[in-house]
């Protein structure tokens, strides 16, 4: 469709208040575009390349007042003092010298100014070329919000209901019921115990078979930032930069980044999955037996954290050994174990209590001398202190994937087909585990074998058969390593060449874009898709669409909206134009018992 007027108008002068000022602001380019023409016909203004400068230090392209029907300085300047010489005749010879004093002061100043503005005048007053706009080095990525439909919604909350299982599809908990009998046995006078009942009456029918069903109701959450942007700034930056229209872009993509981020692993509060506990109990330092890094001295004292992707919890008590090696790794236990929906954990050191900064996020070891224990290869200082309050979630937050997947089922969508904690899974390796852990390493590469074994559960628990699997951007390339390496036998991998490949010219290295999912009906290639926010050790496979043609689903995970996505330009009620977005809904996770994580993935 083509643009009209108006369009073009409101598209051009986006930051215009209404159309009136967009009118005049109109009335305005016309009338610079008709003087710039008029200054090229009257040849007021001259081109100057660089070959034409009267020195090295002269500018150079289009220069205003340098054509040959420019007013000439010098001229003027010339005929203003003709015009005080003839003044100066009427005047007493006192006053006529002193004049004339000046006047000579003045020749002696023409010929300087006449010259163009150049780098040599005093105070530096010369041109200098600023690009605008400002370039903006800022990544975005939104592949999870870009691929999930969305619909619309109404009310305060979204409530559906789910059929998990029914006699003899083995689903729900529903138990398998034989559809044998004998109709003729209570007519020939035999007994009728056993016959199903409907309503008052037992009669002579087969079985009646039995349901398993369940109810959800996902209450909307909101979500909205805001921008400002000073008059001042704004009136300044002309010409330059539109700051309004950099803080509507920034504010934009501020939020589609933050749903992107609460898509992947947001974590709200009840009937969300809500807060998960620190490290419980106090944990236990010891040195690491070897020298990594540059160690940590002889006293320590550490607090630890259980970090979920949307922020950490409280910390856990603190805990001290005076008695450490100097240079070793710090070896921490956690005496409770593994924390239920903790992604990592965030550590926190120092050399003096209460004094503690962070040091990183940490998974336990698979594995090994240290396996399930925190290993800290170096001190650092100047980092953040121990949080003060819970951010493990936020009361006003949906729950995201990651969440829903990992939480077992305490929150308002089910629970996920397989749950997978790599330690877990690998404790008993001697020298440790790791998908790839490159030339070289002791310990157990396995590939892809924590995959294969979720696709097996999965399938065995409902028959999942899932499209894709996200993974971080170490993961992909362990798996390319790990491919390639002659000593983890994984040699049932397929090459493809194109005709490109024959040039004669050489592609260095190669990538893993699919994985065979081995208990797969339909001999499927679950694509691996890496996500830039993915939590480190963390991956998922997801089903998209159920194996199940009638089941009401159209995808999985479908995003809810009450009212979608709007950015709202509040009244001017000070120096300042502010703009906030909203947006009100919810992600539905309809079936998670057809997806599975793993998370501790090393």
């Amino acid at each position: 469709m083509a643009n009209t007027s108006a369009s073009v108008l409101e598209e051009m002068f986006s930051d215009a208040r209404d159309s009136r000022e967009r009118g005049d602001r109109f009335e305005a380019l016309k009338s610079a575009f008709d003087e710039s023409i008029t200054r090229h016909d009257k040849r007021i203004d001259a081109f100057i390349p660089a070959a034409r400068r009267a020195n090295p230090d002269a500018p150079v392209g289009i220069i205003k007042n340098a054509g040959p029907g420019a007013p000439r300085r010098t001229a003027a300047l010339e005929a203003a003092i003709e015009r005080i010489n003839t003044v100066s005749k009427g005047l007493d010879g006192t006053a006529a010298d002193e004049l004339k004093a000046d006047l000579a002061a003045l020749q002696a100043l023409k010929s300087d100014l006449s010259k163009d503005i150049s780098t040599t005048v005093p105070g530096n007053l010369h041109p200098y070329d600023l690009e605008g706009p400002a370039k903006q080095l800022v990544p975005r990525f939104t592949p999870l919000r870009n691929d999930i439909p969305r619909q619309k919604g109404i009310g305060t909350a979204r409530e559906y209901r789910r059929i998990l299982g029914y006699t003899n599809t083995g689903m729900g908990g529903v138990a398998d019921q034989t559809p044998f009998f004998n109709s003729e046995t209570a007519l020939n006078g035999g007994s009728t115990t056993g016959l199903p009942s409907f309503g008052a009456l037992q009669l002579i029918r087969g079985q009646k078979i039995s349901y398993a069903m369940d109810v959800h109701t996902v209450p909307y959450m909101e979500m909205s930032l805001s921008a400002s942007t000073g008059w001042k700034a704004q009136f300044a930056n002309l010409g330059f930069e539109n700051n309004r229209a950099l803080d509507q872009m920034a504010l934009l993509w501020a939020h589609l980044i933050g749903e992107e981020k609460a898509i992947l692993w947001g974590r709200g509060g009840a009937p969300y999955a809500g807060a998960v506990a620190a490290p419980s109990g106090t944990p236990t330092l010891a040195s690491g037996g070897t020298a990594i890094g540059s160690g940590f001295g002889t006293t320590a004292f550490v607090k630890v954290t259980s970090y979920t992707g949307m922020g950490e919890s409280l910390p856990s008590t603190e805990a001290t050994n005076a008695s450490l090696t100097a240079g070793q790794a710090l070896v921490i236990t956690l005496p409770g174990g593994a924390v239920s929906g903790a992604l990592a954990y965030g550590v926190y050191a120092s050399t003096t209590t209460g004094t503690e900064t962070f040091q990183g996020y940490f998974l336990p070891q698979a594995g090994g001398t240290n396996a399930g224990k925190l290993v800290v290869s170096n001190y650092v200082t100047g980092g953040r202190v121990v949080p003060a309050a819970d951010g493990s979630f936020n009361a006003n937050a949906y729950d995201g994937l990651i969440t829903t997947l990992i939480s077992g089922g305490s929150g308002p969508s089910g629970g996920a087909g397989y749950v997978g904690f790599f330690p877990t899974l690998y404790a008993s390796a001697a020298s440790g585990a790791s998908v790839y852990g490159g030339p070289g390493y002791a310990g157990t590469n396995v590939g892809d074998a924590p995959w294969q074994n979720m696709f097996a559960a999965m399938y065995a628990n409902n028959y999942a058969d899932p499209e894709e699997a996200w993974v971080t951007a170490v993961q992909r390339r362990q798996f390319a390593d790990w491919v390639r390496s002659s000593t983890t036998g994984a040699s049932a991998y397929r090459i493809t060449m194109g005709q490109s490949e024959f040039d004669g010219s050489t592609t260095v290295g190669g990538y893993v874009s699919g994985m065979a999912n081995e208990s797969s009906p339909t001999d499927r290639i679950v694509d691996l898709r890496v996500h830039p926010y993915m939590p480190s050790g963390v991956s998922f496979a997801r089903t998209r669409h159920l194996p199940i043609p009638d089941s009401g689903i159209g995808e999985t995970n479908v995003i809810t909206e009450v009212q979608g996505y709007m950015s709202v330009d509040w009244p001017e009620m000070q120096f300042t134009y502010d703009s906030s977005t909203y947006w009100y809904g919810t992600l539905l996770h309809y079936a998670p018992a057809w997806s599975g994580i793993i998370y501790g993935l090393q």
